[in-house]
């Protein structure tokens, strides 16, 4: 009996990280998008390469806003280590949202925004659990 508070503590804090990783990334998702969007119908750019540019672009901001909003780190110490577990969380992502969008589109026929919408949801929740547990996890604090 004992342990369901500390099991319902535990399931209350990891939903509230949940959701402020969710706002997180939703406004970066939003940059990526508009990004996507703007290299797309502004710049002329093929979907890939406009995905390419808007995911890095997205890339920065997620790291950063993560670091700060979602999993409380402040100040320089462990940046570096956070930052190169980062880019390879990224580079993984990068390569199977990549995929993801080039199978929508190519094999699945949906439009190139649907189809990055679609894989940027497919990966969110992976993305969180490498974040939360290998890229910043709390005993790195």
């Amino acid at each position: 009996m004992r342990k369901l508070p500390g099991l319902l503590h535990l399931g209350l804090s990891w939903g509230r990280q949940l959701h402020k990783y969710a706002l997180v990334g939703g406004a970066v998702f939003l940059l990526d998008l508009v990004t996507y969007w703007m290299l797309m119908h502004l710049a002329g750019s093929w979907f890939l390469h406009a995905h390419f540019i808007s995911r890095t672009v997205g890339g920065v901001a997620c790291f950063a806003l993560n670091r700060y909003v979602t999993f409380n780190r402040t100040g320089l110490q462990g940046m570096a280590s956070d930052l190169a577990r980062f880019v390879v969380l990224y580079a993984i992502s990068f390569g199977l949202s990549s995929f993801l969008v080039y199978a929508n589109v190519t094999w699945g026929r949906m439009t190139p925004m649907a189809g990055k919408i679609l894989a940027e949801v497919l990966i969110f929740l992976f993305n969180y659990t490498v974040m939360k547990y290998w890229v910043m996890p709390a005993s790195g604090r």
